[in-house]
């Protein structure tokens, strides 16, 4: 079976801010080491973004992050892609993380795993096919994964820290204020680009944490600076 690196971020406690690797060997065993979140550059965050692309929010967050030269993880909804291969394409160009995020967003332990499989490959190729690249992140739908899930497929499972809860609450005050009294350096904000509300909060909260020093980066620079 190949190996599946699970990265874990924890949000409280002692080990605040460290991120745990665990690595799933044909033995059955794990093995298992930290990377702590202090090894990034001071104050360093990623936002993520999920369920995309979509049509108009997609573009709109695009923008402002261009504008304000902010990259970004975004974890891609395969049946979302069809007929927004150019966005994909953009969010390459553009230099953001493009990660996969299932095909249907279904909670995949409730599944066979023959077919949460079929999922995350079904998405895979998509990406692949406009970009060139095969994805090397997964974020689990609901973030329901487990070991028996691993697909013979060589990802990185990437969960969060930070929920901004935007697609509950659907506006952008509250959005904000719940992702600032929160963050902290190296963590991972969950986002999704496929509300209004979302994509104004984001750039508030780029805005207001870019003018307190912090640095915005993709999932991958932030585990591997």
């Amino acid at each position: 079976m190949s190996l599946l690196l699970f990265l874990v971020l924890l949000a409280d406690g002692a080990l605040a801010g460290t991120v745990f690797a665990i690595a799933r060997h044909q033995s059955g065993t794990f093995q298992s080491s930290t990377i702590q979140a202090s090894t990034a550059q001071p104050r360093q965050v990623a936002l993520t973004f999920d369920d995309g692309p979509h049509q108009t929010c997609t573009p709109a967050l695009l923008d402002g992050l261009k504008q304000r030269g902010v990259k970004a993880t975004f974890f891609l909804m395969g049946e979302n892609i069809a007929g927004k291969e150019l966005l994909v394409q953009r969010m390459q160009e553009e230099g953001h993380l493009i990660g996969n995020h299932s095909y249907r967003h279904i909670q995949m332990t409730k599944e066979e795993a023959e077919q949460a499989c079929a999922e995350i490959e079904q998405t895979e190729t998509l990406i692949q096919d406009i970009t060139g690249r095969r994805p090397e992140y997964l974020r689990p739908p609901y973030g329901a994964w487990n070991e028996q899930l691993e697909c013979r497929v060589n990802l990185t499972t990437v969960l969060w820290n930070v929920d901004s809860l935007d697609w509950k609450l659907q506006n952008t005050e509250q959005i904000v204020r719940r992702v600032e009294k929160d963050v902290k350096n190296g963590d991972i904000i969950l986002m999704h680009d496929i509300f209004p509300t979302s994509v104004e909060a984001a750039l508030r909260i780029v805005d207001d944490l870019q003018k307190q020093g912090y640095e915005f980066v993709t999932v991958e620079e932030l585990l591997v600076d």
